[in-house]
């Protein structure tokens, strides 16, 4: 019994810290709509990838991690001016990226 309720407090400090950082990703990212590409450069660092696509470019941050990686996108218009964002991958992963973006982008 003691050892299921450790498991428990467990378990919800953990979904605790995962919910907070998929929080801060969502509101980091939504926050950067319409700021320019310099805003996401400085809260995930240099992008890993950089694509021209059409009347857009395309940055992609990238985070290893051994159960899944965390990945960052968004596209910015010729003024640099970021028009769509995404993210996906493990949350333990993203922590790093969900730090940056909610000292850059704070939530309203």
């Amino acid at each position: 019994m003691k050892q299921w309720m450790i498991s428990g407090v467990l378990m919800v400090a953990l979904t605790g810290c995962a919910s907070q950082a998929i929080n801060e990703m969502n509101v980091g990212l939504g926050n950067a709509m319409g700021q320019h590409i310099s805003g996401l450069e400085r809260a995930l660092g240099k992008p890993v990838e950089v694509v021209r696509e059409g009347s857009q470019t395309h940055y992609r941050w990238f985070k290893e991690s051994h159960i899944e990686p965390c990945n960052v996108d968004a596209w910015a218009d010729v003024e640099g001016l970021i028009r769509k964002t995404r993210w996906s991958g493990y949350r333990g992963a993203c922590e790093e990226f969900a730090g940056g973006l909610s000292r850059v982008f704070p939530g309203q």
